[in-house]
């Protein structure tokens, strides 16, 4: 999540109440990336947070508690040799750039402490007074870049400045002027053109105004750039008086944006905190969390396509040998040849070259022998070659089937995993490899009773009925054998991995068109198919369904149905879910 430069002021403004004239008692390296300070002020302690990650760089004020490595990096020791004891006597953010600079004194010397919030770019830098660089979190060396380097003894420069406008700066005649080369869509233009606003505060303001974001900027009504330019200045002086009001937007569980102003373009839930380091510890709390769920996904996605892996190279394995087993009548038909002509043979020859009067033209055909055998013998070995291929045809067909079954089942894990949403989820899954011995145990635990059970996803229909969407294997098993009465409507993505999907018929009359549609929606979602357009929904009543004996959990068979076309639409999804 980017922190834009109005998000950067709100954090500057914290950290300036609390930080100013604080004293730098301790300082620490978490982690490659990142830096703690601690800071006494005011007869409290502060942990000043720095990270220059290139996915989350932030800076702000934590609560969070950090492990420490037992020998401190060297870039850590380098701050605690110049900045340890020094007092903050500054906090800028330069321009309104994505950048803030710490003031820091010890003694008579002056030392500048600046983090750069730039994406993979993003650094930590500390300067003398003279304005060269005593080192970086991350040098940039030559050979790293012709651009802009970062390594001790050189002059620090700024990165390099894109053509932007300062809000701060704004004027009327200035607006007038610059907005005459805007050729972009509103929203792009604040965004391209003015220095700190992110695309959801540049999204905020078109909205505010009572303009399509999407509308071409030069295609605007005077009365349009107006309350544009009002907007903008009204976001001027909150900045400039430090009017802010941070928050969050909730997706359900999950973080969508952070904000230093309420986004009233946002339909998600709105949270907000009274500070940006409540705010952003949240943030990065949950991230973390997130991160955890991420490895857990991981580590249930190795052991499932180990075994698809290794389902491949069985089938493999069986589809060469039924290209041999298909030789089974050549077999046959050799041994009967030899047979034939059994009188002009001898013991000693290593092929014959015979009439074959299986061939309509009565060509000859040579058929290899084994010198140490009789003729009679040979026939006997092409025979015996001959039934050994027909019982391992049958065999290996089973097997290929057994495979294909096993190959559908774990696709279907690698689904479950993919979208799962919560460590409950994983766990169940987790549990399902475990009752089905892809994931080995010292002592075979199996789930009792309510033990990890969750429902089914629950949605409401827009005419009222209930529709049912499975997490894993176990639960469209559930779901479709039990839950799911004989009259319900079963709904599946056409041969790709998915959910089961049923809804629950609340009379006698016929489904509405309007709820299948949704359910299918729900079921081309919840599949692999959810960033396809024209996904094939098959669907039939619950009691067309057949589980094969001893099949995986989920697989099931099923007859006189009707497919639908959908393209799946999150939007949809987000409003039918039940609450």
């Amino acid at each position: 999540m980017s922190l834009d430069g109005i998000m950067l002021a709100a954090i500057k403004k914290d950290l300036s109440k609390t930080l100013l004239n604080g004293r730098i008692d301790k300082i620490y390296q978490p982690d490659k990336e990142e830096i703690t300070l601690l800071i006494r002020n005011n007869q409290q302690n502060y942990k000043l947070y720095m990270s220059a990650h290139p996915n989350h760089p932030a800076v702000y004020l934590t609560g969070r508690d950090f492990e420490n490595p037992d020998k401190a990096p060297d870039f850590c020791m380098l701050l605690r040799k110049y900045l340890l004891r020094g007092i903050i006597t500054g906090i800028e953010q330069p321009d309104f750039e994505r950048i803030l600079i710490f003031e820091i004194s010890l003694y008579d010397k002056k030392y500048n402490l600046i983090i750069e919030i730039m994406g993979r770019h993003s650094n930590i830098i500390l300067l003398n007074q003279e304005g060269l660089i005593l080192d970086a979190i991350k040098r940039v060396t030559p050979h790293l870049s012709r651009e802009r380097e970062l390594y001790p003894g050189i002059k620090y420069i700024f990165p390099p400045r894109q053509n932007k406008l300062n809000p701060l700066l704004l004027e009327e005649k200035s607006y007038a002027e610059t907005t005459q080369a805007f050729n972009q869509a509103s929203y792009q233009a604040i965004l391209h053109n003015y220095r700190g606003i992110g695309p959801n505060s540049a999204r905020e303001l078109v909205y505010r105004a009572g303009i399509d974001p999407e509308k071409d900027f030069n295609k605007l009504t005077e009365k349009e750039k107006k309350a544009l330019y009002s907007n903008l200045l009204e976001l001027k002086e909150k900045i400039l008086q430090e009017d802010f009001q941070p928050v969050l937007g909730l997706e359900g569980d999950k973080i969508s944006y952070v904000s230093a102003f309420p986004l009233n373009h946002r339909l998600e839930k709105a949270k907000g905190f009274p500070t940006t380091g409540e705010l952003l510890d949240f943030y990065y709390e949950k991230g973390i969390k997130e991160k955890e769920l991420d490895k857990k996904k991981k580590e249930l996605t190795t052991v499932a396509e180990n075994f698809l892996n290794k389902n491949h190279r069985k089938r493999d394995s069986f589809l060469q040998e039924l290209e041999v087993g298909k030789n089974a009548e050549e077999f046959k038909k050799s041994g009967e040849l030899i047979l034939a002509n059994i009188y002009q043979l001898k013991k000693g020859l290593l092929e014959a070259e015979l009439i074959d009067y299986y061939d309509p033209e009565q060509r000859k055909i040579t058929i290899k022998l084994d010198p140490q055998l009789s003729p009679a013998d040979n026939a006997q070995r092409y025979f015996k070659r001959y039934h050994k291929a027909r019982k391992s045809i049958k065999y290996i067909e089973a097997q290929l089937m057994k495979l294909k079954e096993e190959e559908e089942y774990l696709e279907n894990v690698l689904l479950n995993i993919e979208q799962a949403e919560t460590f409950k989820e994983l766990e169940e899954i987790k549990d399902e490899l475990i009752l089905e011995d892809y994931i080995k145990i010292r002592k075979k635990r199996r789930t009792k009773g309510k033990e990890r059970v969750l429902p089914p996803h629950k949605f409401i229909s827009s005419t009222g009925h209930e529709i049912l969407v499975g997490r894993n294997n176990r639960q469209n098993d559930n779901l479709s054998r039990k839950i799911a009465r004989s009259y319900d409507l079963w709904l599946h993505v056409k041969e790709l991995p998915g959910s089961h999907v049923i809804i629950r018929r609340k009379d006698k009359k016929e489904f509405p068109e309007e709820t299948i549609k949704e359910a299918a929606i729900l079921a081309a979602y919840y599949s692999k198919g959810r960033y396809s357009e024209n996904v094939a929904i098959d669907y039939t009543l619950a009691k067309n369904l057949r589980k094969p004996k001893g099949a995986k959990p989920g697989l099931v068979h099923y007859e006189n149905y009707q497919t639908i076309y959908i393209t799946p639409d999150e939007e949809v999804v987000k409003k039918l879910k039940s609450s």
